[in-house]
């Protein structure tokens, strides 16, 4: 068996929620025990709201990037979770005795490969991951730029970016 194991249903919700939220991207968490997910929680990209230029996740280029967009324009290009509402899925995956097992997001107008940001974003999450006793996830992207999603798996560890297989249950 694969080291993740999506159940159909799971990754058709990921698949809605991506096109719900388009042209923004959307993102979430996957929890599961050992390989198979068996939980999703959409958490609220918080990149479309005003005063989003300035968290501290984006660097000087890029904050003078976002700055010239309105914040639908912003929510096009990037993600950042809503800290509340990953911390409340963090809490429910503990309760459950679930582990996180992935990361998601979709690029609703680029391929599903994680950009330099994604790449960026990962490796500050694994210092907060390291702290918090949570395991290595798996990062999943969706891309809706074909009439058909396009959903592909990484490991992002050292801020390099690995291909990742999954399996579709």
């Amino acid at each position: 068996m694969a080291d993740l194991a999506i159940p159909k249903a799971i990754l058709d919700e990921m698949i809605v929620h991506a096109r719900e939220v388009a042209p923004h991207e959307c993102c979430g968490l996957l929890a599961g025990s050992g390989p198979r997910v068996t939980k999703l929680y959409r958490i609220k990209n918080i990149v479309a709201i005003p005063g989003a230029d300035a968290l501290s996740s984006f660097d000087q280029a890029k904050m003078s990037h976002l700055a010239r967009l309105s914040p639908e324009e912003r929510a096009e290009i990037a993600f950042v979770m809503d800290a509340h509402e990953q911390a409340l899925a963090l809490r429910d995956m503990r309760k459950q005795g679930l582990e996180l097992r992935a990361v998601y997001h979709s690029h609703p107008e680029s391929p599903a490969r994680p950009s330099v940001t994604d790449i960026k974003n990962a490796t500050e999450f694994d210092e907060i991951r390291d702290k918090l006793n949570l395991p290595q996830p798996f990062h999943l992207i969706i891309s809706l730029m074909a009439s058909e999603p396009d959903v592909r798996a990484y490991r992002i560890a050292d801020s390099r970016s690995t291909a990742a297989a999954f399996a579709v249950v």
